[in-house]
């Protein structure tokens, strides 16, 4: 499992965010996609297990949802789905940094690392 440091250095390659976000989409219909009861209980579900573990976050996981963020928004221009994916990265960075193994969130990851925004 990869740490928060190493995720940084992934995400900070130059067409990491393009290749998830310079496309013609619906992003409103994407996010939308994301309040389905499914989707929605299993992110829950996945945040409060990190969150017992360890509820603070470090300087290298805020750092990543800053950067996740201003990439999203720069692209995109669209704060909402700039702060699902800032609340995504916050996640996925927390739990692989305390070496949890979810599959979700692991799905999560995966989803970004093929250019997929997860919904």
């Amino acid at each position: 499992m990869i740490t928060a440091n190493e995720i940084f250095s992934i995400i900070s390659n130059g067409s990491f965010f393009e290749n998830v976000f310079n496309k013609n989409v619906d992003w409103d219909a994407e996010l939308d996609a994301r309040d389905a009861i499914e989707f929605e209980a299993a992110w829950n579900s996945s945040y409060d297990k990190i969150n017992e573990i360890d509820p603070s976050e470090n300087k290298m996981i805020r750092e990543i949802r800053e950067f996740v963020f201003k990439q999203t928004f720069r692209i995109t221009q669209n704060s909402e789905l700039a702060g699902y994916t800032s609340d995504d990265f916050g996640l996925i960075s927390k739990a692989f940094d305390n070496k949890t193994d979810i599959e979700f969130i692991n799905n999560l990851w995966d989803s970004y690392l093929q250019g997929k925004f997860p919904n």
